[in-house]
């Protein structure tokens, strides 16, 4: 199962081209990843936030379990421009590893759900470790019964 996600896409992301630039499109898949993933306190909740559809065993600033990214990897289709609508990321887990998810992403619009011409397609590696340590934390069962929903076929990228 995947999740779309509506991401907002500021002016600021424009480039002089006036199309996202390659580190704004960077934010909007963290933006996705956020929404995904990273767990909301519960007074937040009380307060009217959205509890994440799949959250990760961490929770957030002075949690004993962080994440970091060890790799991402991005691959432009096409020009996304300034839509008042958002870009919508499509995201899921296309692996589950011992210490680590690769997520996996479709960068799309509204106008276009089944995916047929994204903008971009892309891949990130993300590490549970230990926020002392700095070491990997190995993801357990719970974890990984919470994320297998989530889990799909890896995209293909180019060589």
């Amino acid at each position: 199962m995947h999740l779309d996600l509506t991401i907002p896409v500021r002016w600021t992301d424009l480039d002089a081209y006036g199309h996202v630039n390659n580190a704004a499109m960077l934010r909007l898949l963290e933006e996705a990843r956020i929404a995904a993933f990273w767990q909301v306190p519960e007074d937040q909740i009380a307060l009217g936030a959205e509890a994440p559809p799949a959250a990760l065993p961490v929770s957030g600033a002075g949690a004993p379990v962080s994440t970091v990214i060890a790799s991402q990897r991005v691959e432009y289709a096409r020009q996304l421009g300034h839509r008042r609508d958002g870009a919508v990321v499509r995201l899921w887990i296309s692996r589950i590893g011992g210490a680590s998810l690769t997520v996996d992403y479709l960068v799309l619009t509204a106008d276009d759900p089944d995916g047929a011409a994204p903008y971009a397609r892309a891949r990130t590696v993300i590490v549970m470790v230990d926020a002392v340590s700095g070491r990997p934390v190995r993801l357990d069962a719970a974890a990984r019964e919470a994320l297998a929903p989530f889990a799909g076929e890896g995209l293909a990228f180019r060589d």
